[in-house]
């Protein structure tokens, strides 16, 4: 095994240590964050659907919607942005990006295998809360579906990393990138189906959201997951979130390479 694969290796190691030493904050922002997420979106539609009496809304049922919101809330805890990813502004503001430059390996790959670590922890945690919710409801969780979902969210965690990590080398040209952090996480709400299903927005919205990689973050594999997608359309979605992640990679590494000309490499 070469010295970069391994470090790569340690960093992860490093990473799953940081979250057992910080557990109660891991804890909070993750799985409490999903339980919330699940459970008022839960609360709310049991109230949309007893209002209703009997009966299917857009292609939903009170059961699969359930399931939707459970897939979806996973989607979202974990392919929002963390620290690593926020925290490359800094390090390139206040010089702490030298360090990764004396040394043989690649400061994208060294921070993807930081923010592997936080997602694996968070998965874990994830998958013991989630059977909880999916058995208390009466509607079989489609198993096709949600192998297919899960190929896709893989997809989309590493498209938004991408994502993230080239808006944070922005900083190479701003003094301050939170702001576009923030525009990307509102974007995602409405965009990714977190707040419900994209077959239900107006019309308008979805020529939208075709051309924008977001639907790939939690409508696609949760609407796959509770049989309200068909199967069939399962690969060519799949194909669609890879040539996205491919597309967001040159875009981040071009965005480093034109950052690496500008930086004077002060501080640290």
């Amino acid at each position: 095994m070469n010295r970069p694969i391994r470090t790569y290796i340690a960093a992860f190691k490093s990473g799953i240590s940081t979250l057992m030493e910080y557990r109660i904050d891991f804890l909070t922002n993750s799985t409490l964050s999903l339980l919330i997420h699940a459970l008022v979106q839960i609360i709310l539609w049991e109230s949309v659907f007893t209002s209703k009496g009997q009966g299917a809304i857009q292609g939903y049922t009170a059961d699969s919607m359930y399931i939707y919101i459970c897939f979806v809330s996973l989607c979202t805890i974990l392919t929002r942005s963390g620290r690593i990813e926020r925290g490359v502004g800094d390090e390139i503001r206040n010089g702490d990006l030298n360090k990764y430059l004396l040394k043989p390996l690649s400061h994208l790959g060294f921070s993807g295998a930081m923010v592997a670590a936080e997602k694996v922890g968070t998965l874990l945690f994830a998958l013991i809360i989630f059977p909880f919710f999916v058995f208390f409801t009466t509607y079989h969780i489609q198993i096709a579906g949600t192998i297919w979902g899960m190929l896709i969210l893989l997809t989309a965690i590493i498209c938004k990393f991408f994502i993230s990590m080239a808006i944070s080398y922005l900083a190479f040209w701003y003094e301050e990138t939170w702001t576009f952090h923030i525009i990307l996480d509102i974007s995602m709400v409405f965009l990714s189906g977190a707040m419900l299903p994209l077959s239900m927005l107006p019309a308008w919205i979805l020529p939208i959201s075709n051309l924008l990689p977001f639907q790939y973050f939690g409508y696609i594999p949760g609407a796959l997951a509770s049989g309200t997608i068909s199967i069939s359309h399962a690969p060519f979605y799949l194909i669609m979130s890879i040539l996205w992640c491919l597309i967001f990679w040159m875009i981040t590494k071009s965005i480093w390479f034109l950052g690496m000309r500008k930086y004077g490499a002060f501080g640290g």
